[in-house]
């Protein structure tokens, strides 16, 4: 079950030793892998199902584990053991194979790249030390002790478009192989449960259908947002998403819709609520009629609130007087915008410094009549801090930005040092 070791012996010198897990949708993984072998790096690659294997590369085949949980701790201690190990490279470090990677990695002294999409985008992915959101190094961040940031190592975006439609193809074709071509045994170790491949294409091709459709529809509301802004913006995110199942502090896309419409019937007559969709979440027409079934309950008139199928977030943030969030990365453009900001769940933006922290309710009801945008050298302080360690420019989907992420992660990785382990053999 290990890697042969003749694929790991190291002549003395500064090459690393990756392993790979999983990583996003698509060949990025694979273009990685490639790179680092041209550069003289030693690479490694587990993967744990039929979409991972896809998206492979077909000349350095994976490790290909199909293991329960238990199974997968005691493979990789005995693998990291055997083989000494620079850097583990993975996407998504709440994942449940990803987590045990995060804890035995920090036993054994070995650094940990955790990719996940870009807290800022487009333009940018994040590329940051031991995790991601609640696991982020930025979770302790504190102005007091910021240190000046040379202008030089703050990464500018790459200039790009939005990359949502290729993300949505490598997805499907990932999902469809993953969930057609995994083995029962692979179930242990899938982030997100597997579905049926009918029920699933007519779900994904109903809902791209209707956001369509809400392009359209949707204008004369989209225009009047425009013509009258100050209302409050509440993205809304996906109920199955990670950090809602994990770091939300008890919150879900339920009992926040709740939360801001009592506010709402509580508050000024002239105020407005502005709900913002998730464009990957399916369940969004049932969410629309549980609003639109609460707000009637409270007697609020149909001009009081909104529901959006569509918009771009930077543009509806910037016409509003507020944000809620549970832990939505939108969260980033309020704080770009200098928009008041209301965060209810662990994110990496929970600082009372930059943002308004809230755990029930009240906090919303109180928010909704008295909110106010913190310093914005405070935030841009902060916004420093995040491009620096956390983000490097490129794109996880489109082929120019994973070129450009691929450079900027193998740089990342080339000035780690090396392990315990590598630097005892390289004196041998």
């Amino acid at each position: 079950m290990l890697f042969e070791a003749s694929e790991n012996t190291r002549a003395p010198g500064c090459r690393k030793s990756v392993l790979l897990l999983q990583g996003p949708v698509g060949p990025f993984f694979s273009e990685l892998e490639g790179e680092l072998r041209a550069a003289g790096h030693l690479v490694r690659r587990v993967t744990f199902n039929a979409g991972d294997n896809l998206f492979s590369s077909r000349v350095h085949r994976p490790k290909r584990l199909s293991l329960n949980l238990n199974e997968w701790e005691s493979w990789l201690r005995f693998e990291l053991t055997c083989n000494p190990t620079d850097c583990i490279v993975l996407f998504g470090s709440s994942r449940p194979a990803h987590k045990i990677a995060r804890q035995i990695a920090q036993q054994f002294n070995i650094k940990v790249l955790s990719l996940e999409e870009g807290y800022l985008r487009s333009g940018y992915v994040t590329a940051e030390l031991d995790g991601n959101n609640q696991h982020s190094r930025l979770t302790s961040w504190r102005s007091q002790n910021h240190q000046s940031i040379d202008a030089g190592s703050v990464p500018s975006p790459m200039a790009m478009s939005s990359s949502f439609i290729a993300m949505s193809v490598w997805g499907a074709i990932y999902y469809l192989a993953r969930d057609v071509f995994s083995t029962a045994s692979d179930e242990h170790l899938l982030h997100r449960p597997s579905e049926r491949v009918v029920p699933l294409a007519w779900n994904w091709c109903s809902h791209m259908a209707r956001r369509g459709v809400a392009r359209i529809t949707e204008f004369p509301t989209q225009r009047d947002l425009r013509r009258k802004p100050g209302y409050i913006l509440v993205p809304l995110q996906v109920s199955n998403d990670s950090q809602i199942q994990l770091a939300a502090r008890g919150w879900t896309a339920q009992k926040l819709v709740d939360a801001c419409l009592n506010s709402l019937a509580k508050s000024d007559a002239n105020q407005r609520v502005v709900f913002k969709l998730h464009p990957l979440e399916r369940k969004n027409a049932l969410i629309t009629r549980l609003i639109h079934r609460k707000a009637k309950s409270l007697g609020l008139r149909a001009e009081r609130f909104a529901v959006l199928n569509s918009g771009r977030i930077g543009e509806l943030t910037a016409h509003s007087s507020g944000m809620v969030v549970i832990n939505s990365t939108s969260g980033f453009s309020a704080l770009h915008h200098n928009k008041p900001l209301l965060v209810l769940g662990d994110a990496v933006f929970r600082h009372d410094e930059i943002a308004t922290t809230g755990n029930s309710e009240e906090d919303i009801r109180i928010f909704f009549q008295h909110r106010q945008a913190k310093a914005s050298d405070v935030i841009e302080q902060f916004f420093d801090t995040l491009k620096s360690q956390c983000l490097v420019p490129g794109d996880f989907y489109v082929a120019a930005g994973r070129k450009t992420a691929v450079q900027h992660i193998i740089r990342k990785l080339e000035q780690l040092p090396l392990s315990y382990a590598n630097i005892k053999e390289a004196n041998v």
